[in-house]
């Protein structure tokens, strides 16, 4: 399992600070020379590299230039935001939990990430859906206080709107404040992020908190790139399930969806 978020500001402020930051320079000056030799990249991989890239330049407008780009090699805008931005930003959590790159530098790729999702936004059809709530269901995505990742949980988010949900988005708010939220509302569902080990290991205090506070708890689900061992998981922080996938957890929830055969990119961002 990965090193904790402690070690990971310790390195990231630390002499190998300086070399993840050579690291990506470097990779910079080799993604430049791959695409002049090649004008593009040409595989997925190649493209999430690129991308990921982008995101950590010092140039604001990059990484526009280089997802416009892959729009222009043909890839659709939907696939941008449901398949490469995800992949993006698995791609940056494992250059920081490799040590390849610094706290500073994947914060600022997720913020950037964050953005191209909120100015996405949803299409016309997928609005309508949020505000109507045709389904009668909805979900509370939570960011805990102790969360320092939140890209995976706002890729979720979307996901969820995806399938005709509407999702109301808890960030950094505390045990009181969520439980209060959770008291006064009716959702179908409460979802926790956790992309390390440490998150999982302190969600436990957090759901059993919850779970106490309230006369009737909705079901619990917790997902992210933490979650390697969904019977473990589970055991360890007392959800009713942890999954891989928004459409795990909307079928184990039993939720209805208005997208059934549409299997989801994975949560562990």
């Amino acid at each position: 399992m990965a090193q904790d978020d402690d070690d990971f500001r310790t390195t990231g402020q630390s002499g190998s600070g300086s070399k993840s930051i050579r690291y990506l320079v470097e990779s910079a000056l080799r993604s430049v020379a791959s695409t002049s030799q090649s004008e593009k990249p040409t595989t997925r991989e190649e493209w999430v590299a690129h991308l990921a890239t982008a995101m950590v330049s010092d140039s604001e407008t990059s990484h526009r230039a280089a997802i416009s780009s892959l729009i222009a090699s043909g890839v659709s805008s939907s696939e941008v935001y449901q398949s490469y931005i995800p992949a993006v930003s698995r791609y940056l959590g494992e250059m920081w939990v490799n040590d390849r790159a610094s706290f500073v530098d994947v914060t600022l790729g997720s913020a950037r990430l964050q953005a191209l999702l909120r100015e996405a936004g949803e299409p016309a059809e997928l609005s309508l859906l949020d505000r109507s709530i045709p389904l009668g269901q909805s979900v509370l995505m939570v960011i805990p206080p102790y969360e320092d990742h939140a890209l995976g949980a706002f890729v979720a988010a979307d996901q969820f709107r995806r399938h005709g949900l509407w999702v109301h988005m808890g960030i950094g708010l505390n045990r009181d404040e969520l439980v209060d939220l959770i008291a006064s509302s009716r959702f179908s569902l409460v979802g926790l992020t956790a992309a390390t080990w440490k998150s999982v290991e302190k969600a436990a205090d957090f759901v059993d908190y919850i779970r106490q506070g309230l006369d009737h708890c909705p079901p619990m689900v917790i997902g992210g790139r933490a979650v390697t061992e969904p019977e473990r998981v589970e055991r360890l922080t007392g959800v009713d399930f942890a999954v891989k996938t928004v459409r795990e957890a909307v079928d184990r929830a039993g939720l209805m969806s208005i997208s059934q055969e549409t299997e989801l990119d994975k949560l562990n961002t």
